[in-house]
């Protein structure tokens, strides 16, 4: 659905996006993920026709960014960074209005405002946060397009107005869209994505599936123990696994979890420890873009 080749951008004598190359599948979700400043919404941007090409092309279900700009902006929704609709206007008449623009029938905006649960009547400046990304959102999908830019959709989103905006990308992506998605929340670029693109200094440093990056880039295995009394002799002889205490739970690392055990229990009965649980899992997305962006 989506073709990079070579993707450029250039603003004066900055090298903001450096000739990137990736695809994205029919129907999946497509986390992209960087730093401030990494190249994230520039490759939206270029993507969604909002700024010119310096080098390379791209395709958007089946169309050129260079030649057939209006028929890729048929293709796509974008929803940015920042709330774009018309604050005088209810959230009814913001999305008559788009419905206008894509000749859509209006039965359409009042099926959007029920699957949205939006207050129609309200101004959209009158709206919270949460209210208005979720009107952006609609907005964005009222033309039924086959792609979807989501450009930070869930920052600055309370916890339960973040999980709902998670629940409608979910359900957008069961309905058949394509969703390109930017954040920097790393749990739900881990939850939501299909494969993960990490973009740093305008460059793509790694791609591949959420458990694919994970076992690429790193060995590490974290241990969280909690005991009764973390005490300092204690932690000092397990240095080795870099611990950080936080209350009665103690972090560690290790690459080998037999070895950390056979280092581990012998220290609880030296220094008289109770342990009241220990857990271990693999390293997140958030540890592997700490790691293949430092």
């Amino acid at each position: 659905m989506i073709i990079s080749r070579n993707l450029t951008k250039y603003y004066d004598n900055h090298l903001a996006v450096d000739h990137i190359s990736f695809h994205v599948k029919k129907g999946e979700i497509f986390g992209f993920l960087g730093p401030n400043g990494a190249g994230k919404t520039t490759t939206v941007r270029m993507l969604s026709c909002l700024t010119k090409i310096s080098e390379g092309e791209a395709f958007v279900n089946g169309y050129s960014v260079l030649n057939d700009k209006v028929n890729v902006k048929r293709s796509i929704g974008v929803v940015q960074d920042v709330a774009n609709l018309f604050g005088d206007l209810t959230v009814r008449q913001n999305l008559r209005f788009m419905a206008e623009l894509y000749h859509v029938d209006k039965k359409r905006v009042e099926e959007i405002i029920k699957q949205f649960e939006l207050p129609a009547n309200k101004k959209f400046n009158k709206l919270s946060f949460g209210f208005k990304k979720r009107a952006v959102l609609a907005a964005a999908v009222l033309h039924n397009p086959p792609i979807l830019f989501l450009d930070e959709p869930t920052v600055g989103l309370d916890v339960r107005s973040s999980r709902h905006i998670q629940n409608l990308i979910v359900e957008l992506n069961k309905e058949g869209h394509t969703i390109f998605l930017t954040t920097h929340n790393m749990a739900v670029a881990e939850k939501l994505s299909n494969r993960i693109a990490i973009i740093n200094k305008g460059k793509i440093v790694a791609l591949g599936t959420p458990q694919e990056l994970k076992s690429m880039f790193t060995k590490m295995i974290k241990v969280e123990v909690v005991v009764d009394n973390p005490r300092k002799d204690f932690l000092k002889e397990l240095q080795q696994f870099h611990p950080k205490v936080q209350s009665n739970t103690i972090i560690m690392s290790t690459k080998d979890l037999q070895e950390f055990l056979d280092v581990f229990y012998p220290l609880t009965k030296k220094y008289r420890i109770k342990v009241r649980s220990i857990t271990s899992r693999g390293a997140n997305i958030e540890e592997v873009f700490l790691e293949v962006t430092k």
